[in-house]
């Protein structure tokens, strides 16, 4: 059996989806990983059931998450899938 546990998605505003996810979905952000500002990331984590939402941002220029929203004209969307 396959098991979803997260998923990314990736985000140039972290703030504004992460608002909207909350607002639409009614989650709370439960955790935020400053160990990930060394990648040039931020990100927020919310809880849906047993499962976790993540949402990802660049904080600089030439990480993985930036490259993809650049491939993507500036849109976000899916990121990772754990």
């Amino acid at each position: 059996m396959i098991r979803l546990r997260q998923v990314a998605l990736v985000a140039h505003d972290l703030d504004a989806v992460v608002g909207e996810l909350c607002e639409q979905l009614g989650l709370t952000v439960c955790f935020t990983d400053p160990g990930i500002a060394a990648f040039g990331l931020r990100n927020a984590l919310m809880v849906i059931g047993d499962q976790f939402l993540e949402v990802v941002s660049p904080t600089r220029d030439g990480t993985t998450a930036g490259r993809l929203l650049d491939k993507r004209g500036g849109d976000g969307g899916g990121y990772m899938v754990l």
